[in-house]
């Protein structure tokens, strides 16, 4: 790793060593010599004949053609696949290495979409070998002769490889030593293939059809002839639950690598209560030491302090601080000298289960909205396994709210429900959430809200009136109600759809309608007067065809309130109006308006409110005169220059006070700002 991180100052991540011994036709394992060593080589081994890093394009890598989109920036290669003829793409350049050299090639390649591939022995008409791996941690050693009109050979193939980095840079090796090509990803001895004769000296990237890749770096190094490959004398390889020890061949078993004592952790298992730890080791080496790495659940974490052992020969003190993940982690060491390479015992620590909290926007669900009021309520669910230490949100980088108490519930999937109001300013507002407990912080993804106070808003309103029902039961009202409620809508700008007197089929027919133009405006309002019940604590609304012989006909013949409100769902950035003005009585007790059943209470989406003509287990009544009391009320109240919730608020108070407290409206709220009917 050392030279990686001289010829570049990133940190590229590395996954668990699994050695992988697959027969394959025209595939060979070469036993007899000794399985080899990703460290077989040190620096002092390579000499490089070619280093790219991408911080500029003077090798003039491919930028755009008819098969490849590619970007340079801030030192990466970022290539996507145009898809031409539903073709790959490829970007190779020529670099001389001689048939006869040893050489190595190594890349860092990471798949944002698809398949990305490391290419090797391009010849001019683009046969060629290459190690592809795939965003469904896939992974295939690929020979394609399109010059032969051949279909693609899979030397290997395998699928959940689990030492590959998702969403990463993964470490692809390929290494041709006395003719047997060694391929090796993230350090891990993939496949070793014997009979295989590149062609060419085009070496580069494949991206796949509809794919896209970004390489960090490329290097090619020529390697100086061993007589053998180094490689530890003990190698312990977990694979699974179980370790297998690999027996070297006699030749090996002569070398005399460093040999490593650990200090701390002194035993196998160590159980921790922090997330950081020292670790430290002795280690003697006759010849001094080129380097020691230490691995922490095989991913390299870079070179360890060393230092001599004062009063002992030979005797190197190495130390490391290291950050540890959630439950049971693995480290072990490996210290190279001039004789060659030695892996550690293995070590565990095992720290606290606490992760960091997972924030998920609840409102705004869209990354981007727009309002034309200065207060906002924002809302995230915040998924914590430990208690939450603080919420702070920011607006334009500043903090605005730190709230350290947490005293709403959480549901399912939802550790706490965050919500709080924000004012934000004219033209674009940039919000994060930063949740903390004692595992970290959790930065959200980003929402920006535009304020447009000259933002016109867009109404629409869907009411029904159901007055007259098959069974020859007719309410006295309810049509009378939704005309009055449509002349009002349209008095303060609303679009309105009306039925009246509906069916099953033509209240779905309008509710089909509504939901299409949901989209287009900022404001919604639902309306029914009518008939309405509740059944094993579900609210239904009743069309004047519905046949109800039964309880459970009401999910066929009757409209769910519920599945009024999930249209609203889609929307939760809208202000969303429901208004219900239903007996919501028993039908199989009593059809007049005033029965006895009542309704229940209901969850409901975000930036939504609810108004019921009366409260949960009570009825609303039929009104003794043109209209029902309570829409004659509410409309009222809604001509008036006053809040929504003002609205509500005194619909309530002057019902109350007209039914002589036997009728009590009742609504909830979830609504995300202010609404006005009329300022």
């Amino acid at each position: 790793m050392t030279d990686i991180i001289q010829l570049k100052m990133k940190k590229l991540t590395f996954f668990k060593s699994h050695f992988i011994l697959v027969g394959l036709i025209f595939i060979q394992i070469h036993l007899a010599s000794g399985q080899q060593n990703y460290l077989a080589f040190s620096t002092a081994d390579k000499s490089i004949t070619f280093s790219e890093n991408f911080g500029d394009n003077n090798n003039q890598w491919i930028t755009d053609n008819l098969w490849i989109d590619g970007k340079i920036i801030n030192g990466f290669y970022n290539l996507s696949c145009k898809n031409y003829q539903q073709s790959t793409g490829l970007s190779c350049k020529a670099i001389p290495i001689g048939k006869r050299n040893d050489f190595e090639i190594e890349a860092g390649i990471k798949i944002i979409k698809g398949t990305g591939a490391l290419v090797f022995g391009m010849t001019d008409k683009f046969d060629h070998y290459r190690v592809e791996i795939s965003d469904n941690n896939t992974l295939e050693v690929i020979k394609d002769l399109p010059s032969k009109k051949k279909k693609i050979e899979k030397l290997y193939s395998a699928s959940s490889v689990n030492y590959l980095l998702k969403d990463a840079f993964n470490k692809v090796t390929i290494r041709s030593f006395k003719g047997i090509y060694y391929v090796f990803v993230n350090e891990s001895l993939v496949i070793q293939l014997i009979n295989i004769r590149p062609e060419g000296d085009q070496i580069g990237f494949n991206v796949g059809i509809s794919s896209s890749i970004s390489v960090d770096y490329l290097k090619v190094c020529i390697l100086k002839r061993l007589v053998s490959p180094v490689i530890s004398e003990n190698d312990a390889v977990k694979l699974g639950d179980t370790v297998r020890q690999t027996k070297m061949p006699a030749e090996l078993n002569k070398v005399s690598g460093p040999k490593i004592s650990w200090v701390s952790p002194s035993g196998l298992k160590t159980n921790l209560e922090t997330y950081t730890a020292k670790v430290k080791a002795n280690i003697k080496s006759g010849s001094g030491l080129k380097s020691v790495l230490l691995y922490l659940n095989g991913v390299s974490k870079g070179e360890a302090e060393v230092k001599p052992v004062p009063g002992e020969e030979e005797t190197f003190s190495v130390e490391k601080n290291i950050n540890f993940g959630p439950g049971e982690n693995n480290i072990y060491l490996v210290a190279t000298n001039n004789e060659g390479a030695t892996k550690s015992e293995l070590r565990y620590f095992t720290n606290p289960a606490a992760v960091v909290p997972v924030v998920t926007w609840s409102n705004p669900s869209n990354p981007n909205t727009v309002v034309n009021l200065e207060s906002f309520i924002i809302g995230a669910c915040i998924l914590s396994p430990s208690d939450l230490k603080s919420v702070k949100l920011l607006v334009n980088g500043n903090v605005q709210i730190e709230d350290n108490i947490f005293p709403i519930p959480g549901t399912e999937g939802c550790t706490y429900n965050w919500q709080s109001s924000v004012v934000i300013k004219e033209g674009d507002n940039n919000i994060f959430l930063i949740a903390t407990n004692i595992a970290g912080s959790t930065t959200s993804e980003k929402r920006v809200i535009k304020l447009e106070k000259t933002l016109a808003e867009k109404r629409i309103a869907l009411v029904f009136g159901n007055s007259h029902y098959r069974n020859n039961t007719t309410l006295k009202n309810p049509v009378n109600d939704a005309n009055l409620m449509e002349g009002t809508l349209k008095e303060l700008g609303f679009e309105v759809i009306k039925r009246l007197n509906a069916g099953k089929n033509e209240m779905m027919s309008a509710i089909r309608e509504f939901n299409e133009k949901l989209p287009f405006y900022s404001v919604a309002l639902f309306y029914y007067a009518g008939h309405g019940n509740q059944v094993e604590g579900k609210n239904y609304l009743i069309p004047t065809d519905a046949l109800l012989e039964k309880p459970s006909d009401c999910r066929f013949e009757a409209i769910g309130v519920d599945f009024i409100v999930e249209q609203f769902e889609r929307y939760p950035d809208n202000t969303n109006i429901v208004i219900l003005d239903a007996c919501r009585n028993n039908p199989y007790a009593s059809w007049t308006r005033g029965g006895d059943a009542g309704y229940r209470a209901m969850s409901f989406s975000s930036g939504t409110i609810i108004s019921f003509a009366t409260s949960e287990g009570a009825t609303a009544a039929d009104g003794k005169g043109a209209n029902g009391m309570f829409t004659e009320e509410l409309v009222k109240q809604m001509v008036i220059p006053q809040s929504i919730f003002n609205v509500f608020m005194k619909t309530r108070v002057q019902v109350k006070k007209l039914s002589n407290g036997q009728q009590v409206p009742q609504e909830w709220s979830k609504l995300n700002g202010e609404f006005y009917f009329r300022r």
